[in-house]
């Protein structure tokens, strides 16, 4: 049965076996023996085919006939100083840690305000991250594949009682050098008791190489401990974008996740968490863009597994010409989760008849003192508003982006920074007329 609902490529073993003396920490016998092992369960699963209920909406066919090789720090480019200097945002005026096709680059990071103890790297101390590696619970084919092929990444630790007042910019940059090859980085951040931090992470790279970037990170929130996180993708239009996080979430903590999705040709966005908990807080908000030969896919799946916690998620998506999306949140409160708050919105407008949307929420309840609720559209732009906007002097794609930008702008009100809020207004209101 498993052969029918996964797809095979013997290229990736191949590849692994030829150049697995090349990997960062090839020199560590548990490294080496965990990379084995890993590549092993991926090739006893393999890619998740269109009848894997939770890939249904993306079809990773060509996934099983395209061959990408290993990139290596020697690949990196002068180029990566241009595509750093566009995304990383000076007006925040904060630390940012840059990875160039899945590697650390120190000449292009920032560190000045932030007490570097705080940061461990997978390149520089691989030994740092073994747990985090070993540990295999609920674990997919994907995930085999991240721990086999792992470039890099990083570990931020908060110490407790600690507050960050400053943004922290974690730069993912594909440069031309990553033409037909991959990079699987792996991040883990935590926050101890009480603390507080913000994340901006940006992926972006050039339109006319074809890769595929692969990210897994694990986010732990200890007891009062509070979290800014966002990921922006404006990755390259022939790009394979795949990125999944792993929240747990404790007693009183509170997170705050945002994601604005511009780029790749097909991008995958998870998001797994878990209530360990009470009175705890997590808020998810997305956003998506695509135009023809694009794809989005967001999947979350949280957890209520303890009483009297709250979730939300609101996300909006727009398409264009041929574009894709698909959006599957499920929400599951266990028996002992009374008193759980969980809402769940996802709204989505169609530019063009050629555009398709899916939309798929779930609520799976076994508590009986809950207030749950989802929700799903799918629309086309109101042709009265269209018209008074053309009336009033605007071209078409202007007035087309301007409503974009409007029904958008819902999924960044309320954020915390109003730099940020005014960045992805303007990239949804210029979004017709850059792609």
């Amino acid at each position: 049965m498993a052969k029918k609902l996964y797809l095979e490529n013997t290229a990736l073993k191949a590849r692994f076996e030829a150049e697995k003396s090349s990997f960062t920490g090839s020199d560590l016998a548990w490294l080496n023996n965990l990379r084995t092992e890993a590549m092993a369960q991926f090739m006893a699963v393999g890619i998740p085919g269109p009848k894997v209920e939770e890939w249904k909406y993306t079809n990773l066919t060509f996934l099983a006939n395209e061959n990408f090789t290993a990139l290596t720090k020697s690949d990196h480019k002068k180029e990566a100083k241009i595509y750093f200097d566009k995304a990383y945002i000076k007006e925040i005026h904060g630390p940012a840690v840059v990875f160039v096709n899945g590697y650390l680059d120190r000449t292009l990071s920032i560190f000045e305000g932030l007490d570097e103890e705080y940061f461990s790297f997978f390149s520089e101390q691989p030994q740092n991250f073994k747990n985090l590696l070993e540990n295999t619970l609920g674990s997919t084919s994907f995930n085999h594949l991240n721990r086999a092929l792992v470039t890099d990444g990083y570990r931020l630790v908060i110490p407790e009682n600690t507050v960050l007042d400053d943004i922290i910019q974690i730069i993912h940059i594909a440069t031309s050098a990553a033409h037909m090859k991959s990079f699987y980085t792996r991040t883990a951040i935590e926050a101890g008791k009480n603390a507080q931090g913000q994340i901006m992470e940006s992926f972006i790279g050039p339109d006319h190489v074809r890769y595929w970037n692969h990210m897994i990170s694990d986010l732990t929130l200890a007891e009062g401990a509070e979290m800014s996180y966002v990921q922006y993708q404006e990755q390259g239009l022939q790009a394979i974008h795949m990125t999944e996080l792993h929240t747990v979430v404790s007693d009183a903590a509170n997170l705050k996740y945002l994601t604005f999705q511009l780029g790749a040709e097909l991008s995958r966005t998870e998001l797994i968490h878990n209530f360990v908990g009470e009175r705890a807080d997590i808020e998810l908000r997305g956003a998506y863009l695509a135009q023809s030969q694009q794809s989005h896919d967001i999947f979350t799946r949280i957890n209520h597994d303890k009483p009297n916690c709250d979730s939300n998620q609101f996300f909006r998506g727009v398409l264009n010409g041929g574009g894709k999306s698909a959006f599957q949140g499920k929400v599951v409160v266990g028996r002992d989760a009374q008193k759980t708050n969980a809402n769940q919105s996802n709204k989505n407008l169609l530019l063009d008849r050629k555009a398709e949307a899916n939309a798929k929420p779930e609520l799976l309840i076994y508590a009986d003192d809950v207030k749950c609720s989802h929700g799903a559209t799918i629309g086309e732009l109101d042709i009265d508003q269209l018209f008074y906007l053309r009336a009033r002097g605007l071209d078409e794609t202007s007035a087309k982006g301007l409503l974009v930008e409007a029904f958008i702008s819902e999924v960044f009100e309320g954020w915390n920074n109003e730099i940020l809020r005014q960045k992805f207004r303007d990239k949804a209101a210029n979004w017709l007329k850059k792609r």
